[in-house]
């Protein structure tokens, strides 16, 4: 049966994974930001929503979506937000992470920070099954 603390611990084990800390863009969590602010870093928000697939209907299961909002430096150009947005792909889309399956992903740009005018974001985001 899913659980939403195993959901998130699925998500949790790619940012603590020693592939995404090769890239050296801290990842942070909904609701949790450091007193510092970085150059460029990414938060993760998971929304449980909606039925699962339907291949995955039983009851307990969970569905949702994930986004990775992507902040770097403003006007900088879209470079770096693709390169960090294939790092995600590379290890989200259509993966299986513990209990926890992806689907494709979508990348959209949000602009400028409306709280910090120096960063940049976009929203890296796709669909999960959680069992």
């Amino acid at each position: 049966m899913a659980t939403y603390s195993k959901l998130l611990e699925s998500i949790d084990s790619v940012f603590s994974s020693s592939e995404w800390r090769g890239l050296v863009v801290p990842a942070f969590p909904a609701n949790f930001f450091p007193h510092d602010t970085p150059d460029e870093f990414v938060v993760y928000e998971i929304i449980p929503s909606g039925d699962p697939t339907q291949e995955f209907a039983d009851a307990g299961y969970l569905a949702g979506l994930i986004i990775i909002q992507i902040y770097t430096q403003a006007n900088m150009g879209p470079k770096r937000v693709y390169e960090v947005a294939d790092e995600l792909a590379a290890l989200f889309r259509n993966k299986q992470l513990m209990s926890t399956q992806t689907q494709e992903g979508s990348l959209s740009f949000q602009g400028l920070d409306k709280d910090d005018t120096s960063l940049f974001r976009a929203d890296y985001s796709l669909k999960f099954n959680s069992f």
